[in-house]
């Protein structure tokens, strides 16, 4: 399942949380666009700072950061407040999209009994409701109580890649296609929809790599998805990718490389992308920025018709991103060569 020494270290760049952060609130609650009823339209979104994501107590994915809004102090109480708090922020919003730093069924980071107390103030307030969960907790009697709430429910689940050795030598997930595929199943068995996860450019892939196990991985996920989400990396702080970028060993992938993956896949799959970070350094970008063209790729996600993104992807001259994109491909690793030619350019050498 996991590579032990490579988990290790990927542990020990993960330091411990000491910040004194309000356990009684979430850690962010906004409002965003997305299409989980086949159209778009406004959707809340809510973080809760809960105790962590079981998988970080023993290690974390390559690129996961988001221990870093944990606090080990939660009690149950601390989340029924926080509930309130957002069930007093939704005014007349009626979808819902809710998040944790790992997954809200496990009875570990959210007890049944506050998962309950969420479902009743939840469930005549909201009319479309979305969660995170990792596969292990995806059961049958987990989303019973959704069900006899009459909540219209879409469990999100990252599998990253369909690629198992993806997913051990570079995601360090600690799952397998077959656990997403028997999650999968479940969840059809109980009419429940899913949006998958897949991540675009995990660590020591190249680019061209990453674009073709995307592609694999929609073409064997579909069956089973409502959506597939696919999550161009973005750079959270005290991952092994962090390290990795701050050393020029990796490359966010570029913006041009996702609007491919839209318009190839855009006509076959219900693909879509919303991206963290998008036009930073820390997140999916080109050379250049453009942000017509994150704006585009935003705009047909939600739309699902990748036409005008289409349009302005041919028109662009993408010579120097084809040439780039072969070169990393060949490289021995997969940096960012410009940022050690920049790094070599500014060091000085004496003789």
């Amino acid at each position: 399942m996991v590579v032990r020494d490579y988990s290790l270290y990927i542990k020990s760049l993960m330091h411990e949380n000491n910040r004194k952060n309000d356990v009684d609130k979430p850690v962010s609650i906004w409002k965003e666009l997305d299409r989980l009823r086949g159209s778009p339209e406004k959707t809340m979104v809510c973080i809760f700072r809960t105790t962590g994501c079981a998988w970080y107590k023993f290690t974390a994915c390559s690129m996961c950061g988001y221990f870093n809004d944990t606090s080990p102090e939660i009690v149950d109480e601390n989340l029924m407040r926080q509930v309130d708090t957002l069930y007093d922020s939704l005014n007349d919003t009626k979808v819902l999209k809710i998040f944790t730093s790992g997954s809200f069924l496990d009875p570990n980071e959210v007890h049944p009994a506050v998962r309950d107390y969420f479902i009743d103030r939840m469930k005549d307030k909201v009319d479309k409701l979305l969660v995170e969960s990792r596969t292990e907790y995806i059961k049958p009697e987990t989303l019973q109580p959704f069900k006899k709430a009459k909540i219209d429910l879409r469990i999100a689940i990252g599998l990253e890649s369909a690629d198992d050795y993806i997913m051990k030598y570079s995601v360090n997930k600690g799952s397998t296609l077959k656990k997403f595929i028997d999650a999968a199943k479940i969840l059809q068995q109980e009419k429940i929809e899913l949006r998958t996860y897949l991540l675009f450019k995990p660590p020591f892939i190249s680019e061209k790599m990453a674009i073709a196990d995307i592609e694999k991985s929609v073409s064997i996920v579909a069956p089973y998805s409502a959506d597939i989400s696919i999550n161009p990396m973005n750079i959270q702080k005290n991952t092994l990718v962090e390290k990795l970028w701050k050393k020029g060993l990796y490359r966010p992938p570029r913006l041009y490389s996702l609007a491919k993956i839209l318009i190839d896949l855009g006509s076959q799959y219900p693909v879509l992308s919303y991206p963290t970070g998008g036009n930073k350094e820390r997140g999916v970008h080109n050379d250049k920025y453009d942000g017509k063209l994150l704006d585009l790729i935003m705009q047909s996600s939600l739309d699902h018709d990748f036409g005008e993104l289409s349009d302005y992807y041919n028109s662009l001259d993408l010579e120097d991103y084809r040439y780039d994109l072969e070169l990393e491909d060949k490289m021995f690793f997969q940096g960012d060569y410009m940022t050690l030619l920049k790094r070599l350019s500014g060091s000085s050498i004496t003789y």
